[in-house]
């Protein structure tokens, strides 16, 4: 099964070894690490990572991100930077220093009837993202990149993350473990694991945005924004299905899984 991984500096770090595909076969161990953004691990947290053998980060978090929580820097690891240009998975992601902006203009939308039934009807958007998470050409060409590290050795054990590892580091762990013949059901189980994770920090959040504001469809909002649902996995599946008819069909067609690379892939982290 999926082992979490508790580090000092994250909250939703875990490797996607353990879980077994529909041929029986069980993914190994420290091969790839999912994770959320690594700008507050300890020494320790380091240390662990270093004992780990780890090769490569990927970070799909876009310029301004990474410009405001630069990673950590681990001696001798590669960093790749792999942007999907996901804005609303940025917005969920917000920090701090963002809050008080971000607040006073989601104020300012709900001040008019208009306003609030627009932000309600925008409690969906995390769905819309994963939906240009699979369909758009410049977020394909990004994870096709990022499937391309995973055929070969040399780059693994590799973790990849973004800023609260739920979105497009979800979205790349669904794509790895579907090229590794893991079932829709097991995926799925695999992608909802972050919402245990990310409970604590969510709470935490909530409360820090309940320090400048205490508007209900305000903090509806941004609540819904930072939750892990099923809805969201749905609507990526859904339209993986609508583009290629089946969700083999879309990974050959719209991210470039030859079945040389799907090969390779599962020789790298398959048990043999």
């Amino acid at each position: 099964m999926t082992k979490i991984i508790k580090l000092e500096g994250t909250f939703n770090t875990r490797d996607i070894g353990g879980i077994i595909n529909t041929a029986g076969k069980s993914i190994r161990y420290n091969r790839m690490i999912r994770s959320d953004a690594l700008n507050t691990i300890t020494l320790c947290d380091v240390k662990y990572l270093e004992e780990l053998g780890l090769k490569t980060i990927v970070d799909f978090r876009g310029k301004q991100e990474i410009e405001k929580a630069p990673d950590v820097k681990i001696e001798g690891v590669k960093e790749v930077y792999l942007s999907p240009n996901a804005e609303v998975a940025n917005l969920a992601s917000g920090n701090i220093v963002d809050d008080q902006k971000k607040i006073d203009t989601l104020i300012k939308i709900t001040s008019t009837s208009e306003g609030r039934a627009q932000l309600q009807a925008r409690s969906e958007e995390m769905s819309d993202q994963m939906r240009e998470l699979v369909n758009s050409p410049y977020a394909n060409k990004k994870y096709s990149e990022f499937i391309e590290l995973l055929t070969d050795e040399n780059n693994l054990p590799l973790l990849h993350h973004c800023k609260g590892g739920k979105d497009r580091t979800g979205f790349a762990a669904m794509i790895t473990l579907f090229i590794l013949d893991v079932s829709i059901d097991k995926v799925k189980e695999e992608y909802m694991l972050t919402k245990e994770c990310m409970a604590l920090r969510n709470e935490k959040r909530m409360n820090e945005y309940r320090q400048y504001t205490d508007n209900p469809f305000v903090l509806e909002y941004l609540s819904g924004l930072m939750q892990t649902k099923e809805t969201y996995f749905d609507a990526a599946i859904d339209e993986m299905i609508k583009l290629g008819g089946t969700i083999p069909n879309y990974l050959e067609q719209y991210l470039n899984v030859t079945p040389e690379k799907k090969e390779k892939i599962k020789h790298n982290f398959l048990e043999q």
